[in-house]
């Protein structure tokens, strides 16, 4: 495996980490919370304005990344993959059905879905895919409500499918058994999830943007080639981020993503960058593994915290502050490093990266 592939593996359990502490700090949706503390404060100001839907996005760049890669593999074996990466979206789905049982705010369902965009657009010339990817990025449905003065008819819309599907009183009630929680997240608590992404906040076109994003830094070569032009293009970032941060005085939502844009250009080639080098070469290892077991650090770290504090396990949301989650969710994720690296010892794969791999490879001869 090369080191590239290792940078890139620390940085996706780098993203895992800011999405746990960004459900961490929503409380996993369940909700009310107990009184805050000052730290508790702390916390939640980090989760607004460094973790919330930052490292979703990374996560749908990395999507893009390792789909291109998959297919570049194939395409040098002589396979056309395309058809088994459309089996192996449809069994993502599945994933995030099952996750959905613990945890409505899954998004591995959104990703199987969106992720048969960029089989269709695999072969497109790369200058045809770079103007695809601008044109989701530069938000043309967001743009257009905003500059009309009718972006709060985006808002009103999905708040109007939530209410249907899922009455906020719904929401916030706490099942006392797994089956009735699972249930309800399944036919109606995930529905929040689904209509923030397609109607109420223009995040579908950020994540296809993403995706093809990912792709074109596959294409190119950028964390093969020239160190240097990572720490270009994070500087970069840096302007996208900044101008989207001022912006949102004059345009709230188109720039909201825009600073969202920003923090993925800043933080995924400085990460690489900087997880490439030799100095960290202790501090990459175990970030490597579990950044190999993503799929199943991520469901299970929602099904244990939903044992934790919801009503039908631990109830531990009653009495827990913000700061308790957080800790609970950062010692989560020390845990399952130290998972990861004993696993990876003698397997290949993660748990649920071996079931998915091997469905996937059904009826393959190699």
């Amino acid at each position: 495996m090369s080191q590239r592939i290792h940078s890139i593996d620390a940085v996706r359990a780098l993203a895992l980490f800011g999405i746990l502490l960004t459900h961490a700090s929503f409380r996993f949706n369940y909700l009310p919370a107990p009184g805050m503390d000052t730290v508790s404060h702390v916390y939640a100001w980090l989760a607004q304005h460094i973790f919330a839907c930052k490292f979703f996005m990374v996560f749908a760049f990395l999507f893009g990344l390792s789909f291109f890669l998959q297919m570049d593999h194939a395409v040098e074996r002589g396979i056309d993959f395309r058809g088994r990466f459309c089996w192996r979206l449809v069994l993502l789905f599945f994933f995030g059905v099952f996750h959905s049982f613990f945890y409505m705010g899954d998004i591995l369902t959104i990703f199987a879905i969106l992720g048969f965009i960029p089989v269709v657009l695999w072969q497109v010339p790369t200058r045809t895919l770079a103007i695809i990817c601008i044109l989701c990025l530069l938000q043309p449905v967001v743009l257009c409500t905003e500059l009309a003065g009718t972006s709060h008819f985006l808002q009103e819309t999905g708040d109007k499918v939530v209410a249907w599907f899922a009455p906020q009183e719904r929401y916030l009630a706490m099942q006392d058994s797994v089956w009735q929680n699972g249930v309800w997240n399944i036919c109606c608590g995930h529905i929040h999830s689904l209509v923030y992404t397609f109607i109420s906040s223009g995040r579908i076109f950020i994540l296809i943007g993403m995706f093809m994003l990912g792709m074109l830094a596959g294409r190119t070569r950028i964390f093969e080639k020239n160190p240097q032009r990572l720490l270009y293009i994070g500087s970069a970032g840096v302007v996208v981020y900044g101008i989207g941060l001022l912006g949102q005085q004059f345009l709230p939502l188109w720039m909201y993503w825009w600073e969202q844009i920003g923090f993925v250009l800043m933080f995924v080639p400085w990460a690489a960058w900087l997880l490439a080098r030799p100095a960290l070469s202790t501090l990459i290892s175990p970030l490597t593994a579990i950044g190999r077991t993503t799929l199943t650090c991520y469901i299970t770290q929602n099904i244990i915290m939903g044992f934790l504090l919801c009503a039908y396990g631990f109830n531990m949301n009653v009495c827990w502050t913000t700061t308790q989650v957080m800790n609970a969710a950062i010692i989560l994720y020390i845990a399952q490093v130290l998972f990861s690296m004993a696993w990876l010892k003698y397997h290949r794969y993660g748990p649920f990266e071996a079931v998915w791999r091997r469905l996937t490879r059904l009826g393959m001869k190699s």
